[in-house]
Order: structure tokens, then C-alpha cells, then sequence
């Protein structure tokens, strides 16, 4: 594959490209300042204008003037600053700009700083330390005491930069990165539209919804308790939308343990579910026992979706019903259990169609990708096509109304034409088709494209045309952002009848969403049924239990120098793995002393790749066992990837299992296990021995050995690799 080189001054395209897009389409919401921002920018000479869309491109608002002699495509870097600062498009630091100099400052400069500014600084202390004091103490800093005053400066004008990203793609953005991907042809810019018209064509909506993509942004900063009231003030004047919703959540959730009245009055202000919920829950949990009752009373008197209905129900049986458990609980015990094979653990819902296969049904894990990719194919044209569809830039791939009702209400008609087709499959299958044909592999942020998908929903709406499909689809377009999510998992097919299933394995919860669709797919007149599995030792399963030893603790720069495997079976041990390994690089000293494992000892022994198929063979059909297997099997997954081979077994970890099959013991650390249970651990940090000491820990958590305990043992101290 070729390797695509950029032109030296393609950010400077990008931006021109940015900015030109924004002139024929955004006049109508520029104020003076933004206006005047596009012609100076437009009056800089190209070093200038080169050297800007390099700093913007930048992560932060401080950088230092030497690192833009580093673009060897700008003639003139100092020079280039020099005219950016006459322009005001970049100032020397000042007074306000010390809260940003502590966050871009290195730990050495910083402690400079501090030191020279009479402000005592420990050797220990680590940059986050200095950052934490730097900011305590802002006023006994002074810029005259830092080291690198004459070489920094400070990005301005960056609220009109911000504003004009926010127009072209919708949120806050400070970078063109999008181009940089499309160009390297890693991003694709669709196709979907090619006829782009304004975001915002009032100048009131489109500083609203900068003003509340703005403060979510600033969410995590620190602002004071007044200033957040005057915004709540503010933000009453602005009519309900998913943006502002959005704060005001955010805001809720960062004030609730701080000011009740904030959290509050955020929440009551909010439009969107889940706000009253938080309302109930924070009342009831603030022992204001009737205010809850009033807010749940509300929500069951109107809901604003299914969720929060199924949530009002639920919590107002068990708080004032006296009900013990909830809704979602007793569906959960009521709902029917099977049974399937630990070989399964990671993969219940493959457990699941194979148990159904069994009994004659076809099954396929479905999920949301059926009623997504069932909602696109059929409503593509109104979505993407049209020339009113919400995207507003090559880069836009979900349209904008889709959060809220606008979508249905603005395409009614046309998406009602489509929904009393639904029972006539002819008709379907040709708007389809027509999809399929004309926009196959067009990306979009609805669903992914695969060969299967069109043969699946066509298969569906053949065999489903008694059931009220097109009330499923309503409801999507009418609340998208709601209904677009919580499916059932699998879909089954017997005789020619569907019916989904949700599967629940322990430690899994059933969620209200999940509830809501269920509860919708059975309006439509399908058998929906929630499933638990439980899981059993097979005592035919075969298990390989795996330990390594690595040149250090991470998969993407360390190698395996040892692997020791043992294969059981019904308790036993049936088969060993056992080989040294090149790690084709020195192993650390440390590492060396730790393991017993030297250079020496490695330098003759087979590389990875050479070991690969014959491990491959050991562990097929096998479930992959390993003390904190995720160490374990990342490493040896990044093995096969290196040699571009996948690698995947159903895993299990016999730490996390001996925590739940014997709670209470002080270290679950392999050393500490072994020594509390009696097991021998002759030689620990070499691979064989320490799988069999795994494989022990195995038998103790699967019933094949009764535990040996010793009494009242204090935890050993051991060292990983």
C-alpha cells in the first residue's frame, strides 16, 4: 500500500477550506468581532497564516516561540510571531494568564518559579504536587521570576476561533485533525450529501447552543456558586433543548453533594429523562419523603418516555408500596434459567443459540444493529438524502434532529407513507434495495455496513409482516435518541415465528431501557423473554491454565521470555507446555534476579513465531486459565498479532475466582494463596511451577479438591512481573 505524503502546507489548506465554507453559508449569525477575526486573519502574509493553524492545531493555549522554528515551511517563524501579535491574534503573558502557565509549565521550570518567588519547594514533591501549590499561591507569583518569560506566549482571540469551529462542526473542537484523517484517506468525508446549507441561520439559537456546548466544556473547572445561579437564570430564558438539557445534568451531578438548591434547580430546568428521575431519587435520599412522592406522582401522570414510567412505577411501589424489591428484580427471578457450560463465560449469549439450536430455532445475536439498520436502510433518503436532512459539513454522519422529535415532526408525511407499507413486502424489499444499491458502504454514525445486513432485515420483514413493526419504527423516529438502544440481545426463528430474548448472566443486571424496549417489541406482538444463565463445570471441559514470564508489564513493549502451560481435565493434569523463549531484546536486571531467568539462558531458545503454532494446538478448544489472566492473555494475544495471527480463547481468571469462591483471605496474590492453601510453589517466577500452582487454585474453585487451609496465616509479600 502506498504511503500518502500531505503538501507542506496542508493545514493551512484545511483551515482555508474551513473558513471558506463559513463565509458562504454562516454570514447571518457573524457578530463585528468574528467578522474583523476572518479579515485579519485573511490580511496576514502565509508565514503568518501558516504559523497560526500550526499553534491552533496545538493541544493548550501557552506555547513556547522556539518549537515553531521546528516547521521548516515557515520562512520566517519569529518574524511570523512578531505580526500574529500585532494582529492580536497572540500576546506575551500576563497577569491573568498565570493559571495556565502552572499547567504548562515542566516540573523543573515550575519549581524554578516557585523557588525564585520565595515559595519553599521539597525535592520529592512530583509535578502534580507543584501544580497543586503553584495555583494556591498565584498572587506570590511573579512573571518577571520565570526563567522562560521572553519566550512564551499566549494564544487571544480564541472565543472567536471557537464560535467559528462551533458553527462548522457542532461542538467545541479546537482542532482540524478531521481533514488531517480524510486526507490520509483514514477518516472518510461522505458522500451522503454534497449540498450543505447553514447549522444556524439565527443569530440568537446559534450563540445559545455555543453558550451550553461552552460551559459543558468547562464543566470540570472551577466556578463559583454564583456564577453557576446567574447561568440557571440565564438558561431560563432558552427553550428546551438536548444541548441545554445536557448542562443542566451536568450540572446537577457536579453540585449534588455541594448545593442542594443548585442540583435542584438544574434538574427542575432540565427537559429530559433522566432529570426527574434524579429528582425522585435525590428527594427520597434527602429524606424529603413527600417532594419525591409529588415527582413521581407527576411522572406517572404524564412520562416523557417509557424509561422513566418503568422507573416511576418501580420506585413508587418499593418506597410507598412498601414493596421490597423492584420491578426489574422480580422480572430477573421470575424469568426463566438455564444452565450452560463455563466454556461459555465470556459469550452467554453464544451459550444461549447453541441451547436453542438444540431445540430447533435458528438464533443470531441481533442486539440494536437489526432495529438501527432496519431504521436506516428504510428511512435513508429522509435521513441523509434530503435536501433538508440535518448534516451540515462533509464530516457530519448522524443528522442533527435526531436528537429530540424534530426528525418525525419535520418528515411525517413522508415517513408515514413508508410505515403503512410495512406489512407489504414487495414494497419494502424495493426501498431496500434501492438503499443497498445506491449507498452501500457510505458511512454513517447509525449503523456499520456488512454484506449480511440487507439478507437479515429483509428475512425479518418477510416473516413478521403479522406483527406491528411499523409501531417500533415510529416510535424511533419519533424519539431516536430514546429508542435507539436497549434491544434484546438475540433473536430467535422457529417455524417461520420471531421472538428475542435477553440474556442476564450473574453480576448482570437488568436495566430500566432495557425494560422499555421489551416492553415496546411486545406492543408490536412480540414474544420477548428475559433468560438467566447459570454455569456449571463441565467435567469434560478441558482447560489450559497458562503462566509467563516477560521482560516486563506491558503486552505493546515487553516480551515473553518463559511459558508454562499445564492441560486438566476433571481434576487432573492431563498434558504440560513448557519452553523458554527469545525475547529478542536484554531482559532487566531486575527482572533477571526476580525470574532466575537470564540473557544467557534465552539466547538459544525459539522465538516466538516458532513456538506459535505448537502452543495454538494446546490450547485449541480450550478455556485460556491464568492467576490475573488479563496479564497473561494480553501478552500472549500481542505475540500473535505481531506475527498477524488472531488469537482468541474463552478466558478465566483464577484470582477474581478464588476472591468469590473464598472471600476474606487478606492476599489473593499467587504466593500468598498457595502458602495459605498448602499448595507447593518450589519454584515461584518460573512458568511451569507457578501453572500448576494455578491449576491447584482451579481444582479448589471448581469442587475437584477440598481446601487445606492453614490457620491464621499473615499474607506472604511477593513480587509480579
Amino acid at each position: 500500500m502506498s504511503v500518502i505524503v500531505l503538501p507542506d502546507k496542508y493545514y493551512l489548506s484545511h483551515f482555508f477550506e474551513l473558513i471558506q465554507h463559513l463565509e458562504a453559508h454562516y454570514q447571518s449569525v457573524f457578530e463585528p468581532a468574528h467578522v474583523d477575526f476572518l479579515k485579519s486573519f485573511h490580511a496576514l502574509s502565509e508565514d503568518a497564516q501558516c504559523a497560526y493553524v500550526r499553534m491552533i492545531n496545538r493541544k493548550g493555549l501557552v506555547f513556547n516561540n522556539i518549537s515553531f522554528t521546528k516547521y521548516p515551511e515557515i520562512n520566517d517563524p519569529l518574524g511570523s510571531l512578531k505580526e500574529l501579535e500585532n494582529a492580536k491574534f497572540l500576546s506575551r503573558v500576563n497577569e491573568t494568564d498565570k493559571l495556565m502557565l502552572t499547567e504548562f509549565l515542566t516540573k523543573t521550570d515550575l519549581a524554578k518559579w516557585l523557588k525564585k518567588s520565595g515559595i519553599r519547594v521539597a525535592s520529592s514533591e512530583s509535578r502534580a504536587d507543584l501544580v497543586i501549590k503553584a495555583q494556591g499561591s498565584l498572587d506570590q507569583l511573579l512573571l518577571t521570576n520565570l526563567e522562560l518569560y521572553d519566550e512564551l506566549f499566549v494564544q487571544r482571540r480564541f472565543e472567536e476561533l471557537d464560535y467559528l469551529l462551533f458553527l462548522y462542526f457542532g461542538k467545541i473542537q479546537r482542532n482540524l485533525t478531521l481533514y488531517t484523517l480524510r486526507d490520509l484517506g483514514i477518516r472518510q468525508a461522505h458522500s451522503l450529501k454534497t449540498d450543505f446549507k447553514a447549522r444556524y441561520i439565527e443569530l440568537t439559537a446559534a450563540k445559545q447552543d455555543y453558550f451550553f456546548y461552552s460551559e459543558i466544556e468547562r464543566l470540570s473547572d472551577v466556578q463559583s456558586e454564583a456564577e453557576i445561579l446567574e447561568k440557571l437564570e440565564f438558561s431560563r430564558s432558552v427553550a428546551t433543548d438536548p444541548i441545554k438539557d445536557q448542562w443542566l445534568l451536568g450540572i446537577a451531578i457536579k453540585f449534588e453533594d455541594v448545593n442542594q438548591d443548585i442540583t435542584l434547580a438544574a434538574l427542575k430546568e432540565c427537559g429530559s429523562h433522566p432529570a426527574r428521575e434524579r429528582q425522585a431519587r435525590l428527594f427520597y435520599k434527602w429524606e424529603q419523603v413527600e417532594q419525591s412522592r409529588a415527582v413521581l406522582e407527576a411522572i406517572l401522570e404524564d412520562p416523557h418516555c417509557d424509561e422513566e414510567l418503568l422507573f416511576a412505577e418501580d420506585f413508587f411501589a418499593r418506597k410507598f408500596g412498601k414493596k421490597r424489591t423492584g420491578s426489574l428484580t422480580d422480572i430477573l427471578k421470575s424469568s426463566k434459567q438455564v444452565t450452560l457450560s463455563d466454556v461459555y463465560l465470556k459469550k452467554p449469549e453464544q451459550g444461549v443459540i447453541d441451547l436453542y439450536q438444540k431445540q430447533g430455532y435458528t438464533g443470531q445475536f441481533v442486539e440494536n444493529y437489526l432495529w438501527v439498520g432496519l431504521f436506516g436502510l428504510i428511512f435513508w433518503e429522509e435521513l441523509f438524502a434530503s435536501p433538508v436532512a440535518k448534516l451540515f459539513n462533509p464530516f457530519d454522519r448522524k443528522p442533527a434532529d435526531l436528537a429530540g422529535p424534530v426528525f418525525y415532526n419535520r418528515n411525517e408525511v413522508l415517513l408515514e407513507s413508508k410505515l403503512v407499507q410495512m406489512n407489504d413486502y414487495n414494497a419494502i424489499e424495493f426501498i431496500i434495495l434501492k438503499t443497498v444499491t445506491e449507498h452501500y458502504g457510505k458511512m454513517n454514525d447509525l449503523f456499520q455496513w456488512t454484506t449480511s445486513l440487507a439478507p437479515m432485515v429483509l428475512d425479518f420483514v418477510r416473516k413478521t409482516r403479522n406483527k406491528n413493526v411499523a409501531h417500533i419504527l415510529r416510535t424511533m423516529a419519533r424519539r431516536f435518541d430514546v429508542y435507539h438502544s436497549g434491544y434484546p440481545d438475540l433473536m430467535l426463528e422457529k417455524n417461520g415465528e420471531i421472538s428475542f430474548i435477553e440474556v442476564k448472566a450473574d453480576g448482570d443486571s437488568l436495566k430500566y431501557n432495557q425494560l422499555s424496549k421489551a416492553r415496546l417489541l411486545r406492543e408490536a406482538g412480540f414474544d420477548v423473554e428475559v433468560l438467566r444463565v447459570k454455569w456449571q463445570s463441565d467435567p469434560n471441559q478441558v482447560y489450559v491454565v497458562v503462566d509467563l514470564e516477560t521482560t516486563g508489564g506491558a503486552p505493546h513493549s515487553h516480551r515473553i521470555t518463559e511459558i508454562g502451560a499445564v492441560k486438566v481435565q476433571g481434576g487432573k493434569i492431563i498434558d504440560e507446555f513448557q519452553t523458554l523463549v527469545n525475547p529478542e531484546r536484554p531482559i532487566p536486571s531486575f527482572i533477571q534476579k526476580l525470574t532466575g531467568i537470564t540473557d544467557q539462558m534465552v539466547a538459544d531458545a525459539p522465538k516466538f513465531s516458532e513456538v506459535a503454532e505448537r502452543f495454538n494446538q494446546f490450547t485449541d478448544g480450550a478455556i485460556f486459565v491464568a492467576h490475573n489472566v488479563k496479564f497473561d492473555y494480553g501478552f500472549i494475544q500481542k505475540e500473535f498479532l505481531r506475527i498477524e495471527q488472531d488469537y482468541s480463547r474463552t478466558h478465566l481468571c483464577t484470582c477474581i475466582g478464588m476472591k468469590k469462591s473464598f472471600p476474606g483471605i487478606k492476599s489473593y496474590g499467587l504466593k500468598n494463596l498457595t502458602n495459605h492453601f498448602q499448595i507447593s510453589l518450589t519454584q515461584h517466577h518460573r512458568a511451569l511451577c507457578d501453572a500448576q500452582a494455578s491449576a491447584e487454585l482451579l481444582f479448589l474453585m471448581t469442587g475437584y479438591k477440598e481446601p487445606n487451609p492453614r490457620k491464621q496465616e499473615e499474607p506472604v509479600a511477593e513480587q509480579e512481573t
